[in-house]
C-alpha cells in the first residue's frame, strides 16, 4: 500500500507519504518507507524539503537490503504560465547492518534539472 497526505496553509504545504512492499522474493521480504515534506509558495517560485526513511520490516529483509535514509531539497521556476523550470539536490545514505560486503559505497549524491508542463 502507498498513503499520502498534503495539507496546505496559505503558502506552506506539509505532506507525508507512507508505504510498505512486498518483494517477488520471500528472502528479501516486506519494506516500509515514509516520506515527509514541506513546500512555500511565492508568485514564480516554489521550494521544498523532503527527508525519507526506507528500513525492512523483517530481519532477513534488513540483512538482504540496507536501510535507507534521504534528503531531498529541490525547487520550481515558472517561466511563463504552462511552463517551469525544476530542479534539486538529493543526498541519500545507505547504512549496513552488516560489514560482510566488500562494498563500501554507502551514500548517492543526485542534482537534477528538469522541466513541467502544465495542461
Amino acid at each position: 500500500y502507498n498513503l499520502g497526505v498534503a495539507v496546505g496553509w496559505k503558502r506552506f504545504a506539509l505532506g507525508g507519504d507512507v508505504a510498505t512492499t512486498q518483494s517477488p522474493d520471500p528472502a528479501i521480504g516486506k519494506r516500509q518507507s515514509t516520506v515527509v515534506g514541506l513546500s512555500y509558495n511565492l508568485k514564480r517560485f516554489s521550494g521544498r524539503v523532503a527527508l525519507g526513511a526506507e528500513h525492512g520490516a523483517s530481519d532477513v529483509a534488513a540483512l538482504a537490503q540496507p536501510d535507507r535514509y534521504s534528503v531531498d531539497v529541490g525547487g520550481a521556476y515558472d517561466l511563463s504560465r504552462r511552463l517551469a523550470v525544476t530542479g534539486g539536490v538529493r543526498y541519500r545514505i545507505d547504512q549496513q547492518r552488516n560489514s560482510v560486503t566488500a562494498d563500501q559505497r554507502r551514500d548517492s549524491q543526485a542534482v537534477y534539472v528538469g522541466t513541467a508542463f502544465k495542461f
